[in-house]
């Protein structure tokens, strides 16, 4: 039986940017998305956003990889403990994309596995 209090709730969203400073504008100045903070982890930089308390993520796209997970890149779910997220979905049966948490500052961590159709989904915690 899965514990109800571990999946608490979507996190963000992550779309694709060909042009990460373009898509900023877009967001903030035409559709008044309120800029939360970048942060560069890896290769890509990340731009977070929000709006009527949805965030999106903006992913910067590099190296030509541009939609090879859509346009909508992912999902982004928030647990309460990412370490017995990660073995409910172990035991599940679900397949996983990276072999443990990455660690992304401030405590947060995130995880990443595939959806019944392939779709990419994160665990999320702060």
């Amino acid at each position: 039986m899965m514990d109800k209090a571990l999946f608490i709730g979507v996190e963000h969203i992550g779309i694709k940017a060909l042009d990460l400073e373009k898509a900023i504008q877009f967001y903030t100045k035409t559709l008044g998305f309120k800029f939360l903070y970048r942060i560069k982890p890896g290769e890509v930089e990340l731009v977070f956003l929000e709006l009527g308390g949805t965030v999106v993520e903006l992913v910067e796209v590099i190296d030509g990889r541009r939609f090879e997970d859509g346009v909508v890149n992912h999902l982004a779910i928030r647990v309460s403990d990412i370490f017995k997220a990660i073995e409910h979905l172990k035991v599940q049966q679900v397949e996983l994309t990276s072999s443990e948490p990455m660690a992304l500052g401030e405590g947060r961590y995130n995880f990443f596995f595939r959806g019944p159709s392939g779709e990419k989904l994160e665990l999320y915690q702060v």
